[in-house]
């Protein structure tokens, strides 16, 4: 009986020595799993930011190619050309309403606020001289 009580508390121990095993083991392995994540991360990021910097030089050729098609050009002279035409339409239609443009209401703007800091300046000049009789005599 002692012989199988030995053997049952042997065979304990060997399962106990596994399960300590496992545990050391599934950390040596996450351990490596992190490890290997991270070093995936950076070699993805060094990757975007390479696919990035190309894309963008690609993207810049592109364009230049783009601008020096005479098709392109035309059209930006047509677009440029009815800009113009439409802000003489738009400023003849606001003379015959004599409706002020915006670059008026921003000139008018500009002269009233002159005119308000030089009032403001007037009246912190005058302000000193002229008490008002109530406060002298107090």
């Amino acid at each position: 009986m002692a012989q199988q009580a030995s053997l049952v508390q042997e065979g304990v121990d060997r399962i106990n020595e596994a399960f300590k095993s496992i545990d050391s083991e599934f950390q040596r392995v996450q351990k490596g799993l992190s490890k290997r994540r991270q070093a995936i991360e950076k070699q993805l990021t060094k990757n975007r930011k390479s696919v990035e910097r190309q894309s963008r030089k690609e993207v810049d050729r592109l364009r230049a190619e783009f601008r020096k098609n005479p098709i392109v050009k035309r059209a930006e002279s047509v677009r440029n050309d009815i800009n113009k035409q439409l802000e003489s339409g738009m400023d003849n239609i606001l003379g015959v309403f004599q409706i002020p443009s915006k670059s008026d209401m921003s000139r008018i703007d500009r002269k009233l606020n002159a005119l308000g800091r030089r009032i403001k300046e007037i009246e912190t000049v005058r302000k000193p001289a002229h008490k008002p009789k109530s406060a002298q005599a107090s």
